[in-house]
């Protein structure tokens, strides 16, 4: 593998770890799927990067006045869905080919890591956003973060987050736009663009029981997601050896376990609506 031509895991255990993520965002949104306050009777939504499509057969159940489309440059949707829900395999970064002025709602989230041109990808969704209708984008920092001091930068967990951006930056789609969005959808023309940060702990230290939920759903998929995001990116693009590799990995998971340790990641929430006129 030459140096950028690393992609983001897409094995049968990422898949359950998207899952688990659409878990967490349930729990963190009291059960919504969205924050933009759409019309009741949506009758077209758009979802980029649908993943394994658990957003998109859910959306596609609580409105079923609409048409949902989601789209993947991988065919891992199930063969079973709701009759207002396809999936379409499309590749977000190629000209999209719906109509102008057409959707409802244009979802997005967790791209970061996967998208090199963010600027022309919200235009793309400014473009087939319906006069009123939104967009929705949720994106993650990859970073962990501690409001206290039982964090300190010498632990394998921050050393984990500093070598996977470090990685990532060789494709060109580095995880560095989750809390600079605003500005590009406003760009775009989006206007009552709101952007919320939610903090979701890592591991079940918090004493809040939503946020220790969550937490424990996080340390759920990072079992297996610490591995499946670290040891090829750190053998074939950084040149680590393969020891000095799973010794990171297995001290960060050990951490990431230590209730002592009240680290937290940053999700930053988006919509934005296009104008009537």
């Amino acid at each position: 593998m030459k140096q950028g031509e690393y992609t983001l895991p897409n094995d049968e255990a990422e898949q359950e770890r998207l899952d688990i993520i659409h878990h967490i965002y349930l729990l963190l949104l009291d059960d919504k799927l969205h924050l933009a306050p759409i019309d009741l009777n949506p009758q077209k939504i758009l979802d980029i990067g649908t993943g394994t499509g658990i957003w998109a057969i859910d959306i596609g159940e609580r409105y079923p006045s609409a048409q949902v489309i989601g789209t993947d440059i991988s065919p891992i949707q199930p063969s079973w869905v709701p009759p207002n829900v396809e999936f379409q395999i499309d590749d977000a970064e190629l000209p999209w080919t719906f109509k102008n002025d057409s959707f409802d709602l244009v979802h997005i989230r967790h791209m970061c890591g996967a998208v090199k041109d963010w600027d022309e990808l919200i235009k793309q969704a400014y473009r087939v956003c319906k006069p009123g209708g939104w967009i929705d984008c949720s994106e993650y920092e990859m970073d962990i973060f501690c409001d206290d001091d039982t964090l300190p930068d010498t632990l394998e967990i921050k050393k984990f987050y500093v070598l996977v951006n470090k990685a990532v930056e060789t494709t060109g789609a580095g995880f560095t736009m989750a809390d600079k969005l605003k500005p590009l959808i406003e760009k775009a023309g989006f206007t009552n663009v709101h952007h919320e940060l939610a903090k979701i702990p890592v591991g079940p230290w918090a004493a809040n029981r939503k946020q220790k939920t969550m937490g424990a759903y996080v340390m759920m998929s990072a079992e297996t997601g610490f591995e499946a995001f670290g040891i090829q990116l750190f053998t074939t693009v950084l040149g680590m050896g393969l020891e000095e590799a799973r010794h990171v990995i297995q001290m960060s998971l050990k951490q990431a376990r230590n209730r002592h340790i009240h680290g937290y990641g940053q999700h930053h929430l988006y919509y934005g609506q296009k104008p009537l006129d």
